[in-house]
């Protein structure tokens, strides 16, 4: 009998498992390394859009900034969500004082990347931060937003277990240099709707002056309330999601 020519011939079927294979792995880099991805589980990346509402956070805490960010939000009477780092947590417990009236939600014990790891692992990463802020605020965590916004199946499924849900933020403002921190404000004030939850971020080492991320902070809350939202703190955003 003559060899086959169609699709179902040795080179045609190595083929199209090769091309299988490259999808799979395209699908898994998409799911781990996009924020919004929720093939694998619930990732939640903004509240109900339609309630006039949004909600800020604040990552990588505490730091150097977490005091005087703190202070601005009591004088304009505006909740926050904080995302802790244990190891940052146990070695500033002045900087974690100013954060009791505040929700906490935790990244694990440092900002290291989460993602390729076995569930004995993450729950030796994540179980003492989530203890640490039951100690501080009565209550357990509630939230996890994974560092640089990586999340695989592992990770999600072992946060449910310890009753974590994944956050991932729909707007992220970032300051650059040589860029006036008014413009970065402008570009999330066009792109806000109901919902949202914005990332503050405010690292030292990448963020403006303290004097300027105080500027920048109020500008932002100015700007929202102008728009007819409100902010919220994350747990009360999220119910109506």
């Amino acid at each position: 009998m003559p060899k086959s020519t169609g699709i179902f011939s040795k080179s045609g079927l190595k083929g199209l498992i090769f091309l299988g294979g490259t999808g799979a792995l395209a699908t898994c880099a998409y799911e781990i390394f996009c924020s919004r991805a929720t093939l694998w589980g619930r990732v939640l990346t903004h509240g109900s859009r339609h309630v006039p509402a949004i909600s800020l956070v604040f990552d990588q805490s505490p730091n150097s900034l977490t005091e005087t960010i703190c202070k601005r939000l009591h004088e304009l009477e505006i909740p926050a969500t904080f995302f802790i780092e244990e190891k940052e947590a146990r070695s500033n417990p002045r900087s974690m004082r100013a954060l009791q009236s505040f929700e906490i939600g935790i990244h694990g014990e440092t900002y290291g990347s989460l993602v390729f790891k076995s569930r004995i692992e993450l729950r030796h990463i994540l179980k003492p931060c989530v203890t640490l802020v039951s100690d501080i605020q009565g209550r357990d965590a509630c939230f996890l937003m994974p560092p640089y916004g990586w999340k695989d199946l592992q990770l999600i499924r072992t946060a449910r277990e310890l009753g974590l849900f994944v956050v991932n933020p729909s707007l992220k403002l970032r300051w650059r240099k040589g860029v006036l921190f008014s413009t970065s404000v402008e570009n999330i004030l066009m792109k806000v709707r109901p919902g949202d939850i914005i990332l503050v971020q405010n690292h030292p080492l990448t963020s403006p002056p303290e004097h300027l991320f105080v500027e920048m902070l109020t500008l932002l809350v100015t700007g929202i309330k102008d728009k007819g939202l409100r902010i919220w703190g994350l747990s009360p955003l999220l119910r109506y999601h």
